[in-house]
């Protein structure tokens, strides 16, 4: 009788398991195949650069589909396929909505090759190419040798410039909010020509006291600009002095 009621007990519980697993294929089943959770909508946050269409093309989704059949990682490998994008996260939003939100790259300047325009972020990242300036807020290099370059790559440049100094004196310039501020940065193998949107022309070199000399240019500037100066020649050759000639 022990025997009997023991079997019936194993018996019992396996087909509550099994109840149970079905149970669950069951309710899989309902949200898979529910119209109620039909995406409706995509919600975008964080562009400015690219805009809504854009993005949703890069998403190669569409709506009507059940919301829990999306690959929410292949939807971000998609998006991030644009090198203007540096970050993106998809969520679900229950019943029939898609999150995305991104950060992207930054165009802070535009190397001159040619008939060709790079536009790259403080980095050295290529953002993309164009047959014209699109852009007119952010300074144009020329002057500079590439060696190769690719999109969603850092440009590679010619030995006779230094690589090191021009990625530090890209983002020091960042760094010092001067990216609106220049008109011009003209390159001369480890010599760099400047010139402001105030019409001043500046010389200093690309070494290792780059940092050091635009942090200083960035005071300058101030300075001048407070005292309402514009046009003229600041040196800054010299590590030790700065001079100015209107």
């Amino acid at each position: 009788m022990k025997r009997t009621s023991r079997y019936k007990l194993n018996k019992r519980g396996k087909i509550t398991i099994y109840a149970f697993i079905f149970l669950v294929i069951l309710l899989i089943y309902i949200f898979i195949s529910s119209s109620f959770f039909e995406l409706k909508n995509i919600a975008i946050n964080g562009n400015e650069k690219l805009n809504t269409n854009q993005i949703k093309k890069l998403t190669s989704i569409g709506v009507g589909k059940n919301l829990f059949q999306y690959n929410l990682k292949d939807i971000e490998e998609n998006i991030k396929s644009n090198p203007y994008i540096k970050y993106v996260e998809v969520k679900r939003k229950i019943p029939n909505q898609l999150i995305i939100n991104i950060k992207e790259n930054t165009e802070d300047f535009i190397i001159n090759l040619d008939k060709k325009y790079l536009y790259i972020q403080s980095d050295g990242l290529i953002l993309s190419e164009k047959s014209k300036i699109e852009n007119k807020n952010i300074p144009i290099i020329s002057g500079l040798k590439i060696k190769e370059y690719r999109l969603k790559e850092k440009i590679k440049i010619d030995k006779s410039t230094s690589e090191k100094y021009f990625i530090l004196m890209l983002k020091s310039l960042k760094k010092n909010n001067m990216i609106r501020e220049l008109k011009t940065i003209d390159i001369n193998k480890n010599f760099i020509n400047l010139k402001t949107k105030d019409g001043i022309r500046v010389k200093l070199k690309l070494d290792s006291n780059i940092e050091y000399n635009i942090n200083r240019l960035n005071e300058i500037l101030i300075n001048l600009k407070s005292e309402k100066l514009k046009d003229g020649e600041l040196d800054l050759l010299n590590d030790k002095q700065a001079t100015y000639l209107p």
